[in-house]
């Protein structure tokens, strides 16, 4: 019993750290857990995820579709580009496929890329595409290890990221949108 509630003040305790404490305590542990990387790796890894992440610098990946072929961020610069993560499973993501097909059908300007945040075969996913009439590309990647612009996606689904023709992040929703909701996301 004591252990429990010692388990508790901890985890209380914690929640009540400043956003400044709990940063410098989980850069602690990654720097206890990794000691073998030179540190001057792990810094330019880190401006590396920030140019390309879409907020200090132009969104940049490469992912591969469900037929493997691969497929960049660069690919659809001029366009607004829609990530839209999501899974299988997720009740929200189904409902919302069809508001983001019309909304595909209906604006050349704009590219919808959806980012399947499950670990699931292949072709579960083209199964699921074809039942949806999916018209967007549908791409993949490792959940265990997300790229870094990718990560917060996994946050909760659907999550929806639009960026600028431009490459650089503009607004982001979560939960389940719509039409009205995407357009109000390219404005």
């Amino acid at each position: 019993m004591k252990i429990i509630s010692l388990a508790l003040a901890v985890v209380f305790l914690s929640a009540c750290q400043s956003p400044e404490n709990d940063q410098s305590t989980t850069q602690n542990v990654q720097s206890k857990q990794q000691p073998t990387e030179p540190q001057e790796n792990v810094a330019n890894e880190a401006a590396s995820d920030l140019v390309q992440d879409g907020k200090s610098g132009p969104l940049n990946f490469t992912l591969n579709n469900l037929s493997g072929e691969q497929v960049q961020a660069a690919d659809y610069r001029g366009q607004w580009l829609i990530l839209n993560y999501w899974a299988t499973w997720c009740a929200p993501c189904r409902d919302e496929i069809p508001e983001l097909v019309r909304f595909q059908n209906e604006h050349d300007n704009v590219q919808i890329l959806g980012i399947a945040y499950e670990d699931a075969p292949v072709e579960k996913l083209q199964n699921f595409a074809a039942d949806f009439n999916v018209n967007y590309p549908l791409l993949t990647m490792d959940i265990y290890d997300p790229p870094a612009f990718a990560a917060e996606g996994g946050l909760g689904l659907p999550t929806t990221i639009v960026y600028t023709p431009e490459g650089m992040r503009h607004k982001k929703h979560m939960g389940p949108i719509d039409y009205k909701g995407l357009q109000a996301l390219i404005e």
